[in-house]
């Protein structure tokens, strides 16, 4: 026992003697604050006892407000905690004072280190708010496998500040987790989003955070607050790809398609394939109203990818709106030749307009059966080429051709309906196309269906009126005229 006792005072005798030269050491150094110098040596130990330090830095502090070593050697103490926002704030003090330019040098590499850190916890924070998200999710379509989530919230929860106050074992329906997931949810967006900004203040030259709090405003659709984000990164990156596409595409969001536009012709001068830059630059000239540059480009997208339904449809639009602006003048010419059945130059005006048509007409077609090709359940191409045939057949004289066309529009509409019964404009151009066939019966239990859905559809009711008026329904006539507001 005596031995024993001998070796633990023995001990602490080599303990204070090393503490005491320790003190003499760094006071022959030139520290004349004490609280400074016991923090050195606490910082010394093995393994160092950083809470003990803090304090005596604390009261270093509070002597000598401006002591820069020791703002420095919080700031150190601070990051290896990862207390970053204190460690900024100490470091910014240390750097406004007197430091040795190793010091400072120690600083920068500190915060290159801690930026990468930071950083990395909101990337791992946004994947987790991504996965509650979707827990979420499951949980709404089926409670009864809450039990298998559980041990994954906790460890969620378990390293947010205040997150250990979630009682995940208590619930027992999906009302009772929702609100409380929810909340976990705004936890981890808004800690994540201040790692971002913790990491653009410990180095704003870098452009990765920029364009992770971009993400972020654009996931909550408030996109002025991502464009600044997004304009920051493009100032630092202005030569990547993604960053471009990013910023072009929340520059189209917002409708600014000037600039948006000549983003993605960057983008397309480094990499002239880029569908989805194709896809948006053909987006902003139909907005626009350049039709044929529209057209062009999705021309080009079609010549890159032969199998792009979209671009297929989206220019079979386009091209139908351009069938439509035709028929218009040859309606308005045709009027005009009846009055003037020998102008030769109102003749060949007609033909030259009905030879544009006919090769608008075909282009079409081809745009909208390719995309019911690709994708036999689209039912917008079915509707479309529907209308396409209906328009063509009001400008045909009455006969063969004229029937053939309304029969053609009949069946794209009852297509068009077998994809989506709830279709509300399959089922108005259906029934005026099987009126024009003088089909009344049918026409007017497929009108009956539209009013019912919608009662305030007054063309629909006029539609309706026409067909109960050939059926010989006289009151069911009177009335539904009455509500066409005619």
């Amino acid at each position: 026992m005596k031995i024993l006792n001998s070796k633990k005072c023995f001990g602490g005798w080599l303990f204070l003697i090393v503490f005491f030269s320790m003190v003499v050491f760094l006071s022959s150094c030139g520290t004349k604050n004490p609280a400074l110098t016991s923090a050195k040596i606490y910082l010394k130990l093995t393994p160092p006892d950083y809470e003990k330090a803090m304090q005596q830095l604390q009261i270093a502090l509070q002597q000598e407000p401006e002591n820069a070593e020791a703002h420095f050697l919080l700031g150190k103490l601070y990051a290896e905690k990862k207390m970053y926002k204190e460690m900024l704030e100490e470091f910014q003090k240390a750097e406004t004072g007197k430091l040795k330019p190793e010091q400072l040098e120690e600083i920068q590499q500190i915060k290159k280190r801690k930026w990468t850190e930071v950083l990395n916890s909101g990337i791992r924070l946004g994947k987790r708010r991504k996965q509650v998200d979707q827990y979420k999710l499951e949980l709404l379509t089926d409670f009864s496998n809450y039990a298998g989530y559980k041990d994954s919230l906790k460890a969620i929860s378990a390293d947010l500040e205040d997150g250990g106050r979630f009682t995940w074992d208590s619930y027992q329906k999906f009302s009772e987790a929702k609100p409380v997931l929810e909340e976990l949810e705004a936890m981890l967006e808004r800690e994540a989003v201040q790692r971002y900004q913790l990491a653009i203040q410990m180095d704003s030259t870098r452009y990765e955070p920029f364009v992770n709090l971009a993400a972020e405003y654009v996931r909550k659709d408030e996109l002025e607050m991502a464009l600044g984000y997004y304009q920051k990164a493009y100032q630092i990156k202005p030569d990547d790809s993604n960053v471009m596409n990013d910023y072009a595409t929340t520059l189209l969001g917002v409708k600014k398609f000037e600039k948006a536009l000549s983003l993605y012709e960057r983008i397309l001068e480094k990499d002239p394939t880029n569908v989805n830059a194709l896809v948006n630059v053909a987006m902003i000239y139909a907005r626009k109203g350049e039709t044929e540059k529209a057209l062009s480009t999705y021309s080009v997208i079609i010549s890159i990818d032969p199998e792009y339904r979209d671009a297929y449809f989206n220019r079979g639009l386009l091209s139908l709106a351009k069938a439509q602006d035709k028929i218009s003048v040859l309606k308005s010419y045709k009027d005009s030749l009846e009055k003037n059945s020998k102008d030769k130059k109102l003749l060949s005006r007609y033909q030259s307009v009905q030879e544009d048509y006919n090769r608008i007409f075909a282009k079409v077609e081809g745009d909208f059966k390719k995309t019911k090709e690709i994708d036999p359940g689209d039912k917008d191409a079915f509707f479309h080429l529907g209308l396409l045939y209906l328009s063509r057949a009001q400008i045909l004289e009455p006969g063969q051709e004229q029937n053939n066309d309304f029969s053609q529009a009949e069946s794209f509409f009852k297509k068009s309906l077998e994809l989506d019964p709830q279709d509300t404009e399959s089922i108005k151009y259906l029934g005026f196309s099987l009126l024009s066939q003088k089909k009344w019966e049918e026409a007017s239990l497929n009108l009956e269906r539209l009013v019912e859905s919608d009662p305030t559809d007054r063309e629909a009711w006029g539609y309706l009126a026409i067909a109960y008026a050939r059926l010989g329904k006289r009151d069911k006539a009177e009335e539904a005229f009455k509500k066409s507001g005619r």
